[in-house]
């Protein structure tokens, strides 16, 4: 029997693909740095003690209490680090990137019932969210909160099943939905009003088709608007 994807907790997939990566560690002997080597091994943030916290829709900041020399100069980083740091910092944005599209399949437990489920790739798009890559756990900046909120722990990733690219004059209405959920999340439908013009434009370039179904349109448009999660049938 054919096995799918091998997960593996979000820890590894992080240190693999932004930290474990050559225009990083190549930096690493250079360094002029103390109490660096966590960020080199694990990612955790240069200057912040036991912190893993990596928002999604940014980078943390390095060192936040500036570098002390000689306990009483503040320096900048050096250029290794600089180095180091800006190349991590690219390959987090490509790692983000890749769960949002769905390169990378999410299963967490949900911090209340403790069930684990498949996360939807929309669910990378909420605002406000921070990633403990040390624990994989997925936690909620909510506004006028200080405190972190847990959404999803222990997130196991895994690459997604390949699928047949899209093909030219078929529109996809589950990948359509995915899309605009994603969009929806970052706030960036337009005016319900205009939903109609806005989507049949953007379809017809990314479907190859002439013709959008107003039937189909008009009831997936409700269903985004009304913020359902799930993609309506017939």
């Amino acid at each position: 029997m054919a096995r799918g994807p091998v997960s593996r907790p979000l820890r590894e997939i992080f240190v693999a693909r932004v930290i474990a990566i050559k225009p990083v560690q190549q930096e690493r002997a250079a360094v002029t740095e103390k109490h660096v080597a966590d960020f080199f091994d694990f990612g955790r943030v240069p200057g912040e003690i036991g912190k893993y916290l990596w928002p999604l829709d940014e980078a943390p900041e390095p060192f936040p209490m500036g570098i002390v020399i000689a306990g009483i100069e503040k320096d900048p980083m050096s250029p290794a680090m600089a180095r180091a740091w800006d190349a991590a910092v690219a390959a987090w944005k490509e790692f983000v990137g890749a769960l949002r599209n769905g390169e990378l399949i999410a299963v967490a437990r949900h911090p209340t019932t403790g069930e684990r489920h498949k996360l939807d790739p929309a669910e990378w798009s909420r605002t406000g969210l921070v990633l403990d890559v040390r624990n994989g756990d997925l936690l909620e900046k909510e506004r006028n909160k200080r405190e972190l909120t847990e959404r999803w722990l222990s997130i196991m990733l895994s690459p997604a099943e390949p699928k047949g690219e899209i093909k030219p004059g078929v529109i996809d209405w589950n990948d359509w939905w995915q899309h605009e959920v994603g969009r929806r999340e970052r706030r960036e439908l337009p005016l319900e009003k205009f939903y109609r013009s806005d989507a049949e434009a953007l379809i017809k370039k990314r479907y190859g088709v002439t013709h959008v179904p107003e039937t189909g349109l008009r009831r997936l448009k409700a269903a985004l608007y009304r913020g359902d999660v799930e993609r309506p049938r017939r």
